[in-house]
């Protein structure tokens, strides 16, 4: 982030953080923000609609319904 000269910045890690670089994290929550793969999935999902027509080109997703049983 320094490089870049950021005031913030988001690491996304696919395969989970351990547990001191969590917690280092958390001291600089409005700072850095990390996210796993679960986090990253779930932002596309969520704003996938919102994203420009040329991103969703090159990430074609189809909405399917489906009948889920209630417990």
């Amino acid at each position: 982030m320094s490089k870049k000269k950021a005031d913030q910045g988001l690491l996304v890690l696919w395969g989970g953080f351990t547990s001191p670089l969590d917690r280092e994290a958390k001291d600089d929550f409005f700072v850095i923000r990390l996210w796993d793969s679960g986090d990253l999935i779930n932002a596309v999902f969520e704003h996938y609609d919102e994203l420009d027509e040329e991103l969703r080109a090159e990430l074609p997703l189809k909405r399917i319904w489906m009948l889920v049983r209630e417990e």
